[in-house]
């Protein structure tokens, strides 16, 4: 009888180390699927990183090529991307590095808007100039071998001091933000947290240029070709401007640093690229790119 016994109290224990064998099968079969899962997340974002540099570097290549003004500058920022590229290969996808990657991404996609700016800024001087040089040497050509088109010189001369009186902006940079409730604005560029876009740039001294209070217009276009903000329109001698915020200033000659929201409707801030313009009235005088995901 107690043989009996002992025999039932060994096949309870018996069974229950096997439930207990399937069941820590089970559990370790699970978070092998789900580590396995994490890992295919962190291998995509990884892929998705590197071909954003890639893009980034094939841009800075594109303008190196084209013998830009600020070809050693891009040429370093396209050789930090370069080792960066190479090095992410090499890496074993973890948490910290992928948190490392999306920092490196960030900072070089700054640079990459503030270098872009720089060139915007340089190309359109560089028009200018050209605009004023070709001018100028007409006018004197004209002055000295047609006395009588004098007057027309002297109007081509004024048009080329205008032009040099134009404020032009640089530092152009432009960002999505969440505004907290104390005001605070915090950078982010992923479209389904940012509350506004904002725009921020330098009016440079300039002892030609007209003082007092004056205005910008301020042109936000998202991904599906609506213009963010007032989308209102104003005309400027038969051309018509649809713009996202008018921007007033009282200039004094001196530099002057200036930074606005556009006050977008949240319902118009989606994923993709975003173009911003600025005008002086009819004149666009800076324009840039973003991109929120």
């Amino acid at each position: 009888m107690a043989q009996q016994k002992d025999n039932r109290i060994l096949i309870v224990l018996l069974a229950i180390l096997l439930i207990s064998l399937i069941g820590l099968g089970v559990w370790s079969y699970k978070t092998y699927q789900e580590n396995e899962g994490i890992k295919i997340e962190w291998n995509d974002e990884k892929s998705q990183i590197q071909n954003e540099l890639e893009n980034i570097e094939a841009d800075y290549t594109l303008e190196i090529d084209k013998g830009n003004a600020l070809s050693s500058e891009l040429i370093n920022a396209r050789d930090r991307i370069t080792r960066l590229v190479d090095s992410v290969s090499n890496l074993e996808t973890d948490v910290k590095v992928i948190s490392i990657l999306r920092k490196e991404l960030g900072n070089i996609k700054k640079q990459r808007n503030l270098l872009q700016d720089r060139i915007n800024t340089l190309e359109v001087i560089n028009q200018n100039l050209s605009v004023v040089n070709d001018s100028t040497l007409a006018a004197l050509n004209s002055q000295i071998t047609k006395t009588q088109d004098q007057n027309a010189t002297i109007e081509n001369l004024n048009s080329n001091m205008s032009r040099a009186a134009a404020l032009i902006p640089t530092n152009f940079a432009s960002v999505g933000v969440i505004i907290r409730n104390s005001g605070k604005q915090i950078e982010n560029d992923r479209a389904s947290r940012v509350d506004d876009i904002k725009v921020c740039f330098t009016l440079p001294e300039n002892s030609l240029a007209a003082l007092g209070v004056t205005s910008f217009y301020l042109q936000v276009i998202n991904p599906d070709n609506n213009v963010l903000g007032l989308n209102k329109t104003e005309e400027f001698d038969g051309q018509k401007l649809t713009y996202s915020k008018k921007l007033p200033f009282n200039y004094k000659g001196k530099e002057l640093d200036l930074c606005e929201l556009v006050n977008a409707n949240e319902d118009l801030i989606i994923k993709g690229r975003y173009r911003i313009n600025l005008y002086n009235g009819p004149i666009r005088v800076s324009s840039n790119e973003i991109t929120l995901r």
